[in-house]
């Protein structure tokens, strides 16, 4: 034996004479221990409950030192940005009932000056209400006066009269005149106004909608009449709950304008960032609260399956239930909060410490049925198994840890977290475990029948080659399908896409000029974001560009002649003060008794009008037949309400005479677009839907080559992907070179660390093929699975490879290796234990959130592939290795029957 051989046995002796010393001190005192424990573990509850916070926050999740969040930092720091905003998106049948209920909402919420904020109706700001006009295409423009000039006499009548007898006057006008121009479609506008009445008859009025009677047939869809409340919440950072109140104060609002009649009949709907992360952090809590308990309840009864020992698996579960409180309070001393991926670590926890206690309760079981009474074979258990268990602790720790180094910062901290819940549940199962033991004296339950184990023992030895050569078939399989596999890391993907929120926002983004999904541009100045702006619109990727001075009409020399026409000819019949106040009831059913003398008139004075016109005056007439006295003020509303507002803005629009320039925009429009210094932005939209990955990548590379310091949700996802990407390569690589040397420093031996590895290589190969296969994408929370793979999956192949040592070292001899090795309590341990944990993380599958559930799926099927490679593939390759061995060298003297 060499020197350097010498002090490695040394060091290996001095450590397990250590774990026995820790052990033995446990066994002695077990009363003391236990209380220490429980002491520890109350106080550790209690600072966790006090400091240990949540994030949802899926772009805290990388390190602020990435390059692409400085670039949106400074972006944010420009303009005073926060993305903590509430949006609410107003739908309905017409642009004016739209208009009205978004600022009746506005009004509701801006009352609630305790959780809300600077609530906007960007659409009703009076600038774009005064330049309105000014904003339409040229051609669009002419259009409108050409249109409205038709119509002068009927707009005259409902100035004059904007209620039921305007309408009577104006259609009496238009069907006695029908050939003479109207302000649509005669039969356009009476079959709109037979729908509309035929929703007040139904109780659920619709309002006829007159900005959308002088609109161009392609203006006129359900995004035009599309209107958006915006607030900022007041949030109070120190609750889980943060985004909750100012949420519900929301949805109370949306509630009493859908109770009142400007709010019949309109969709609202509630998104934005804070409904979208407290939806989030919801799901998530609910999600890993009920996986905990599931995961606790499962754990018990796969225990119970394995040990048939109830004082046992009741001193697993209670050590478990301790250690978890003081992996907690560690959490909460060095972290300080969870996030999507460490909320998971109470599963973790379960899912791994149990690891632990299955192999050593198991262990003490067959010291017990070997003849041992309790105290002696709880503490011959801690000698025997306490090595590996140290042994994959660290191995363990190094994967949990190997995200620390990179920029992936959601991984570092859930690793920092896990690392030290892995030290807790090895401390507590070396001490706190074995004293329990002592102290309750569990029996050895009932021991699986022999002849079982033997009859698979046996199998895999016959098989071995069979067995392997199979294993080589899958890996070359499982690598032709790894291009299958893909990364995904669009945080909204992660969510339940039935919540309102996310229905929401995946409905803004199908629309390219309501896409959340625009990229930001800071630039030095105004004539900077000009030039840029240029060369962003001539990217084919790019469906807009917007600049401070998109908001100054264009064209204004060609436009202004014709709001000057249309003021010259059409202000004489929109500027006259309105003939009548608001109808009474007698004056509503005389209007409706000429409404429908006209209509009747129509029908029966002129019987060779056009087809359709009839048809329309037709149903009109038999609509009106139905409306009962009492709703006459209803249909009033419903059918001329929109007249006046339609009618303001006209007047406030052909009043412009005098080019806009950019002093009249107003500051606070301005202040979005042109920051204090002097620096401006430039946003770019996309041509289409880019929710899917791979769309907005190339949406972002397209703005990132032309704009590097380029901002916004593609941006943010698509670096945040390299970084996540990056990050699982470099991890990957990491774990696998520390675990490496630390398997060679333990082992003292390359065999045995490429026997270790071995099985885990296969593992995370038909892990990711599965991956490809099922189309389950990689993602922010789900990347950790092939790291964990080694980390965790590693202790069954070291205890396996540790109880075959121990044999080879006893003298086992060719025949009997494999067999003797698959009827020790190892195999049974690795089973038990890798069972309790890949049902633990199964639970996760059951969660709404797709991050946690697709976890869930690939870490439940990566540990089941594991069980698989340790307890088949490992055994078979240890079969071969030590038959091999054998025939190099002389056969060791056949040792005396034991175990």
């Amino acid at each position: 034996m060499t020197e350097k051989q010498g002090v490695l046995d040394r060091m290996a002796d001095f450590g397990r004479a250590m774990i026995g010393g820790l052990g033995t001190l446990s066994c002695q005192w077990p009363g003391v221990t236990l209380a220490l424990g429980v002491l520890l573990s109350v106080l550790a509850g209690w600072y966790s409950a006090e400091n240990l916070t949540m994030s949802t926050s899926t772009a805290d999740m990388i390190s602020s030192q990435a390059a692409y969040r400085q670039h949106t930092e400074e972006y944010r720091q420009a303009f005073s940005f926060s993305d903590d905003q509430i949006v609410v998106v107003v739908d309905s049948p017409s642009p004016d009932q739209s208009d009205a209920a978004a600022v009746r909402l506005a009004e509701l919420m801006s009352a609630r000056t305790d959780v809300l904020s600077a609530v906007e109706v960007p659409s009703t700001d009076p600038y774009f209400r005064q330049y309105g006009l000014l904003f339409l295409d040229t051609e669009k423009l002419q259009d409108l006066a050409t249109r409205l000039a038709n119509a002068q006499a009927a707009l005259g009548a409902l100035n004059a009269a904007p209620n039921l007898q305007g309408l009577a006057d104006l259609l009496d006008l238009i069907l006695t005149h029908v050939d003479e121009g109207a302000p649509a479609s005669p039969a356009d506008l009476l079959n709109r106004l037979a729908v509309s009445t035929a929703t007040v008859i139904d109780g659920q009025p619709a309002p006829l909608s007159w900005t959308g009677l002088v609109q161009a047939a392609e203006e006129e869809d359900r995004a035009a009449n599309r209107r958006f409340v915006l607030a900022r919440p007041v949030l109070d950072n120190s609750s889980f709950g943060r985004g909750r109140p100012p949420v519900n104060a929301t949805r109370e609002a949306i509630a009493a304008v859908q109770a009142e009649p400007v709010g019949q009949g309109v969709e609202m709907r509630v998104t934005g960032t804070v409904p979208l992360r407290q939806t989030e952090l919801d799901t998530v809590a609910n999600s890993a609260g009920l996986a905990t308990i599931l995961s606790f309840i499962l754990v018990s009864a796969v225990l119970i399956a394995g040990m048939r020992s109830g004082r046992l698996i009741a001193c697993i579960m209670v050590v478990l239930l301790l250690g978890l409180t003081l992996s907690a309070g560690a959490a909460a001393l060095t972290v300080g909060r969870l996030n999507l991926i460490s909320v998971t670590c109470a599963v973790m926890f379960f899912g791994l410490g149990d690891d632990y206690g299955g192999h050593l309760g198991l262990r003490y079981q067959e010291e017990l049925r070997r003849g041992l009474p309790p105290r002696a074979a709880a503490i011959e258990a801690v000698r025997a198994v306490g090595p590996a268990l140290v042994l994959s602790t660290l191995c363990a720790i190094i994967g949990f840890l190997s995200f620390v180094p990179t920029a992936y910062l959601g991984l570092a901290e859930f690793g920092i977290i896990s690392a030290l819940g892995m030290a807790v549940a090895l401390f507590i199962s070396l001490t706190l475990l074995p004293a329990l033991i002592v102290l309750l004296r569990p029996g050895p339950g009932v021991p699986q029948p022999e002849r079982e184990d033997r009859g698979f023992a046996g199998w895999v030895t016959r098989r071995h080659r069979a067995i392997l050569a199979l294993a080589g078939a899958s890996a070359v399989l499982s690598v032709a399908a790894l291009p299958l596999v893909r990364l995904d890391v669009n945080p909204l993907n992660l969510q339940d896409e039935r919540t309102e929120a996310v229905a929401t926002y995946r409905d803004l983004a199908a629309v390219p000029r309501t896409s959340p999904y625009s990229v930001n541009v800071l630039t030095p100045n105004l004539e900077a974001a000009q030039a840029l702006a240029d060369r962003l619109r001539a990217l084919p990727e790019s469906g807009g560009v917007r600049t401070f001075a998109s908001f100054i009409p264009k064209d204004q020399e060609a436009k202004l002649p014709i709001l000057a026409d249309m003021s010259l000819l059409l202000g004489p019949s929109l500027t006259a003060p309105a003939a009548s106040a608001a109808l009474d009831q007698d004056g509503l059913e005389r209007a409706f008794d000429m409404l429908k003398t006209v209509l009747g008139s129509y029908l029966s004075e002129k019987p060779t009008g056009p087809n359709d016109l009839r048809a329309a005056v037709q149903r009109f007439a038999d609509a009106l037949a139905r409306v009962q006295p009492a709703q006459l003020a209803t249909l009033d509303r419903a059918l001329t309400g929109g007249v006046p507002p339609l009618l303001d803005r006209l007047r406030e629009g052909m009043a412009v005479e005098q080019p806009v320039t950019a002093a009249d925009v107003p500051d606070s429009l301005k202040a979005r677009w042109i920051a204090a210094d002097g620096r401006a932005r430039v946003e770019v939209l996309p041509t289409h839907d880019i929710s899917d990955s791979r769309d907005m990548a190339e949406f972002a590379d397209a703005v990132l080559a032309v704009a590097p310091n380029a901002t916004g949700a593609p941006v943010t996802v698509t670096e945040g992907a390299r970084v996540v990407s990056s990050a699982f390569l470099e991890a990957t690589a990491l774990t696998l070179v520390l675990m490496v040397l630390l398997l060679v420093a333990v082992q003292r031996s390359v065999t045995g660390m490429v026997l270790i590895l071995a099985p885990l290589v296969l593992a995370a190969l038909w892990t990711m093929a599965t991956a490809g296969l099922l189309d389950i994408p990689f993602n922010f929370a789900n990347v950790i699975v092939i790291p964990l793979l080694f980390a965790l999956g590693v202790s069954s192949s070291i205890h396996m490879v540790s109880r075959g040592q121990d044999l080879v070292r006893e003298g086992a001899s060719d025949s009997a290796f494999g067999i003797e090795l698959l009827v020790t309590s190892t195999p049974r341990a690795v089973l038990v234990s890798t069972l309790t944990t890949s049902t633990a993380f199964a639970t996760l599958a059951l969660s709404n959130h797709r991050g946690l559930s697709s976890m869930g799926v690939l870490l439940a099927v990566s540990i089941t592939y594991t069980v698989i490679s340790s307890l088949v593939v490992l055994p078979a390759l240890m079969i071969l290795w030590h038959r091999w061995r054998l025939r190099r060298r002389p056969a060791a003297p056949v040792r005396s029957p034991t175990r």
